[in-house]
């Protein structure tokens, strides 16, 4: 594998988490063995990773070899196609690591026929930074993350409501990177009445996710510190319309559903330009998150303690007991000690 084509894949993992409902790319333009242009798709709307590195490059690009981490688009959307872009620097020839099942057209033949070689040069590490978002992009709903803290006997509170601090600070400070990864962080309503939280990312220069609150009832308390915080806008899914009347907040956007189910707030969060949406909760919404079918990743953060209790706050709850060989399968594709306390992410078989 190319050192140029890896240089443009570690672009694209730089901005992955910013870039909305479009695809994070980064882009490497080559000419007698240096570097003359790069470039990433920083956000939704701006110009994307060819175009950046092909501005850069300028005259050099004539004749220039472009390493991509993905297929090049074909399609207009808020900027002009960048195969069009591509052709019109004179380039000679064409790398990309991953093919975009998305694509109306295909970007190899438009470049072939205006004469520029093209190399299809697949990367697993590439691939896998584009799996969630080619389903997303299908389906039209965000890639879809739940977060968990719990005790090792699945506890994310005691029967008596205590809930700090189950995992330590570590851990926190960890989960304060993952809410930079995402576009949006979901939780309940009785979770911001239990807890009080922000919902911020308190990392040097890190991205603040829009805080969305799901609270089918409507009944908010606009006292909490959270809704007095602009650090990012807010936004309240209900299914009672009476709630549009007791804020005048600008941060604060109550959308009505007629129904708050997981599908249709997935949907609607993506037409709002929403990509990857991180669901950090109590058992009640966590629960729904994990039961949908659009589940891509469980972030299980594990404290070495036994809380016992009745499980009032077990993480995952259903209204039936599911038999054995119909439970939800997962597999760990990632582990990590934080200070004693267990990091997992899993996947959905």
């Amino acid at each position: 594998m190319s050192r140029f084509m890896n240089y443009a894949i570690q672009l694209a993992q730089m901005v992955d988490g910013q870039t909305g409902i479009n695809p994070p790319v980064g882009s490497v333009v080559v000419k007698d063995g240096r570097i003359v242009g790069l470039g990433a798709h920083l956000k939704k709307g701006d110009k994307h990773a060819e175009v950046q590195a092909l501005d850069m490059a300028g005259e050099n690009a004539k004749d220039a070899t472009i390493y991509v981490s993905l297929e090049p688009c074909t399609h207009h959307g808020s900027t002009p196609p960048c195969v069009n872009k591509i052709i019109e620097f004179g380039i000679r020839k064409v790398i990309y690591a991953v093919k975009d099942t998305t694509l109306a057209s295909k970007g190899d033949e438009i470049l072939k026929e205006a004469g520029i070689e093209v190399e299809f040069q697949f990367n697993e590490n590439a691939a896998e930074l584009y799996k969630d978002f080619f389903t997303a992009k299908r389906n039209s709903i965000p890639e879809l993350t739940v977060k968990v803290s719990s005790s090792l006997d699945g506890k994310q509170a005691t029967d008596s409501d205590e809930s700090k601090w189950i995992t330590n600070k570590e851990v926190k400070e960890d989960v304060y990177k993952l809410r930079h990864e995402h576009d949006a962080v979901l939780t309940g309503r009785k979770t911001i009445d239990a807890d009080d939280p922000l919902y911020t990312t308190r990392v040097q220069d890190g991205k603040h996710p829009i805080r969305v609150i799901l609270s089918k009832s409507g009944q908010i308390d606009f006292e909490q510190q959270l809704f007095a915080d602009t650090a990012s806008p807010i936004w309240i899914y209900t299914e009672n319309e009476n709630l549009k009347n007791q804020s005048n907040d600008k941060h604060i956007e109550i959308i009505c559903l007629e129904k708050c189910d997981s599908t249709a707030i997935l949907k609607d969060l993506y037409q709002r330009g929403i990509g990857k949406l991180l669901v950090e909760a109590g058992p009640n919404v966590t629960s729904q998150f994990l039961q949908s079918h659009h589940l891509d990743e469980l972030i299980l953060y594990l404290a070495p303690k036994l809380i016992g209790g009745s499980g009032k706050h077990q993480f995952y709850k259903t209204d039936q007991v599911i038999d054995l060989p119909e439970a939800t399968q997962f597999e760990i594709v990632y582990s990590k000690l934080i200070n004693q306390n267990l990091k997992l992410k899993l996947r959905k078989k």
